[in-house]
């Protein structure tokens, strides 16, 4: 059985970040459920990977990693940064140089099955021994003394992310908070009429009479509801309170639809129709009376699939968050979208995952660090 310092647990935005900032010397193990690292990444900002926001805190952190390693970057008026080249797919180049350069073994098409804890570190020991499975179904184990679980989440399982490191967390004593698809499309109903048409809108959620959040952007109607980046950044706070389904919480919501925001209720009461202000077909559906106030019920949103991330994940009072380690278990850590951290659209969540990574991998480095200097006392 092969041995390394540390084992990293999926080659995604967050686990090529923390390898890509290991030290030298430190001895790790690279394994990804893909046949190549970075695929979710290379999806990313409609594959322009929108690297952070400029609203995030700790936005100079990840800047300057990516500095580091040669990647240029731009802001756009939004607040976005892209690679400069506008290409996702380079984004996973530099970092796979910046990996490659290290002592890794980079093992692809091998997902991890459980991590098993080894009674206690002895000698030449490690804590850790990581089932796992192969391409063809071939079965094998590599131990290691850190194991970093950057698994991911469960939203775009096309591209991997199936959720696989809930169950190796839980397996390990860690409690996962309830999970469920956000930053996607709501379905609301028979569009079909207005299906492809778009509009500038402020849309706001409701729970029974509460309004729980409201964003402004443009709308899009799709055969049996609404998208955009504006509805994807409401639907975190589409979710089930303690003891209630799914099922049982969509029918307390609802959004509200202002077309017009841009117009006060008194210049709009003077016209005779909405055409004009919304586009021809949208104008034959909603009428002066419902242009400020459309209310439209939420009966559920999109899945995984379609999903940009999941809300929910390993609780993080669980996790030292300047370590990203386990206070749980020593030596797992944890980064990326597997945690209870959420953002919305616009870098925010890879954001979390650069951040979370570089701060594991630092944590390692320190670690390692210290034991080098012991020996040499």
């Amino acid at each position: 059985m092969k041995k390394y310092d540390v084992c990293i647990i999926g080659a995604g935005a967050s686990g090529l970040a923390a390898a890509a900032s290991m030290s030298d010397g430190i001895k790790i193990c690279l394994m990804e459920k893909n046949d190549i690292p970075g695929k979710k990444v290379m999806a990313t900002g409609g594959g322009r990977c929108n690297i952070t926001n400029a609203a995030c805190i700790n936005k100079a952190l990840t800047l300057e990693f990516f500095k580091s390693l040669g990647l240029e970057t731009y802001q756009d008026d939004e607040g976005r940064y892209f690679p400069y080249s506008n290409h996702a797919p380079d984004v996973v180049g530099i970092l796979m140089r910046a990996v490659e350069g290290k002592d890794v073994d980079i093992i692809t098409g091998t997902a991890a099955n459980d991590i098993r804890q080894v009674n206690e570190k002895a000698g030449d020991g490690e804590r850790f021994q990581i089932e796992y499975t192969a391409r063809g179904g071939k079965k094998g184990s590599v131990a290691a003394d850190n194991v970093l679980l950057a698994a991911g989440g469960k939203a775009a399982p096309q591209l991997g992310t199936t959720g696989d490191g809930y169950g190796m967390a839980r397996a390990l004593g860690h409690r996962v908070e309830r999970v469920y698809p956000i930053l996607t499309a709501i379905e609301c109903g028979d569009l079909s009429d207005i299906k492809g048409v778009r509009a500038k809108c402020r849309i706001s959620l409701y729970r029974d009479r509460a309004l729980l959040i409201s964003e402004l952007g443009e709308v899009q109607f799709t055969a049996d509801g609404i998208s955009g980046i504006c509805v994807f950044d409401i639907t975190p706070h589409i979710r089930a309170e303690e003891g209630e389904s799914f099922i049982q919480a969509l029918r307390h919501f609802s959004v509200e639809l202002d077309l017009a925001p841009d117009f006060d209720e008194e210049e709009i009461f003077r016209r005779e129709s909405t055409f004009g202000i919304l586009s021809e077909k949208l104008a034959q559906k909603v009428g002066i009376d419902e242009l400020k106030r459309w209310r439209l019920p939420v009966k559920g949103v999109k899945g995984w699939k379609q999903a940009q991330c999941t809300a929910g994940g390993v609780t993080l009072d669980e996790i030292d968050m300047e370590t990203m380690e386990s206070r749980l278990v020593e030596g797992l850590y944890f980064s990326g979208e597997i945690i209870n951290v959420q953002g919305p659209c616009g870098g925010y969540n890879l954001q979390n995952a650069w951040e979370t990574g570089i701060k594991a991998a630092s944590a390692l480095n320190r670690r390692y660090g210290e034991e080098r200097r012991r020996q040499y006392r």
